[in-house]
């Protein structure tokens, strides 16, 4: 049987709810808020334990140590939460891809897991410790969680780059024609990709930290030498995060098998021109360029990756005949607006409360008490929450009891 065909008998028979294209639209938009946290982890971590062990004497970058080591910590508490979307989304339309590259290496599936668990907890150990006059060995808490953050973002690139090789599956599965149940390979690592998204996290820290100037700014309490600092230090790494970033992904656009003519095609150089425009921005030392808009901006380039990386997987697939847009769709008008309202409705109120209360409470010293709008937001957000349990309950009861009378 060609893999073509294996393809579209692996697909789900039931189909699915809605036009495929609204979930490959909603996995690629999820997937900008999940790595736009997994590179601000990655890239707080990093400069909070370079701070720790590189300047322990000096009072600005101690305080910049303990500040992004919390950052780092509800990062991956984020990234954790909203990679969901992005994987749930993949698994509807690209389900024969996704669960064969986790059967291929499935031991490495499950351990990513247990490995993001033991570097959360070990992160969460140098988080307690990280203080002043702290000990120098709790440094190594940070290492190790790091190094484990980096080998499970590995893992998940691998997973997802097996997805797009149905080509080589059948080698993976039975090499020699001897069949390897193992699932203990990693088979396939394209380096300049997974480089690449990594690389990201050292612009994004650098943005962040000009942003968290910014923040901060109008608070007393806040030392303005020690926001300067964080805001001469955020350009500087900015400034060379992106161009870094360039070097990997023209690398990268080389890459690309030349039957795909993936490396000519427009939008990938146009990322490039992307990278270099913010790297020129963050060049200038004067620049008063608010961190919201480079933060803006940075968002931009994530959703350019975002959509590039769809590029590529639709581009590696065609070969095979298998496009989405000929998904099996069996209309279930419900569900689709239940999913919608929670998404708009308790995503968006409930989420657009927590984000502008924490937002306003942090710009202010001592005791925060919402109000007005604020205020209004809360008592919203607790009412919709309500409405939405009410409709959940009323409408699994009803077809409950529909197919109780059948």
């Amino acid at each position: 049987m060609e893999m073509s065909s294996v393809l579209h008998v692996l697909r789900d028979p039931a189909g699915i709810p809605a036009v495929p294209a609204l979930f490959q639209l909603l996995m690629v938009l999820t997937w900008v808020f999940h790595i736009a946290f997994v590179t601000l982890a990655l890239g707080t971590a990093a400069l909070s334990i370079y701070a720790f062990y590189g300047h322990p004497g000096s009072e600005d970058w101690q305080r910049l140590s303990m500040a992004m080591t919390k950052v780092a910590k509800v990062s991956v508490s984020l990234l954790i939460v909203l990679g969901v979307a992005p994987l749930l989304f993949t698994q509807v339309i690209y389900d024969p891809q996704w669960y064969a590259s986790n059967v291929l290496s499935a031991r490495w599936a499950i351990g990513f897991i247990a490995s993001l668990i033991v570097a959360y907890c070990l992160w969460f150990a140098f988080y307690w410790g990280n203080h002043e006059g702290a000990k120098r060995y709790i440094g190594l808490y940070a290492i190790v969680g790091l190094v484990l953050f980096l080998m499970d973002g590995l893992i998940m690139h691998v997973l997802s780059y097996q997805a797009i090789l149905p080509q080589r599956w059948m080698d993976w599965y039975a090499p020699g024609g001897v069949i390897d149940m193992n699932g203990g390979a990693l088979h396939a690592i394209e380096w300049p990709r997974y480089l690449f998204i990594i690389s990201l996290s050292i612009p994004a820290v650098g943005v962040f930290l000009i942003a968290y100037s910014d923040y901060f700014s109008v608070r007393e309490d806040k030392s303005k030498d020690y926001l300067q600092f964080a805001r001469n230090l955020g350009r500087k790494i900015g400034f060379w995060g992106f161009l870094i970033a360039t070097g990997l992904l023209i690398w990268w656009q080389f890459d690309h098998p030349a039957d795909t003519h993936l490396v000519w095609q427009p939008f990938g150089w146009l990322m490039v021109m992307a990278l270099l425009l913010m790297a020129n921005i963050l060049r200038d030392e004067k620049s008063s360029l608010s961190g919201y808009k480079l933060v803006a901006g940075g968002m931009g380039i994530l959703t350019m990756v975002a959509i590039w990386r769809e590029v590529v997987r639709v581009t590696y697939l065609k070969p095979f005949g298998y496009v989405v847009s000929d998904y099996k769709v069996n209309v279930d008008w419900p569900s689709t607006f239940l999913f919608f309202s929670t998404f708009i409705g308790v995503g968006g109120l409930v989420g657009g409360f927590y984000l502008t209360l924490l937002y306003q409470s942090g710009r202010v010293a001592g005791r925060y008490e919402a109000k007005g709008f604020v205020a209004k937001l809360g008592t919203g957000a607790v009412a919709i929450v309500a409405l939405w349990i009410a409709v959940f309950l009323a409408y699994g009861t009803t077809i409950y009891i529909r197919n109780a009378l059948i």
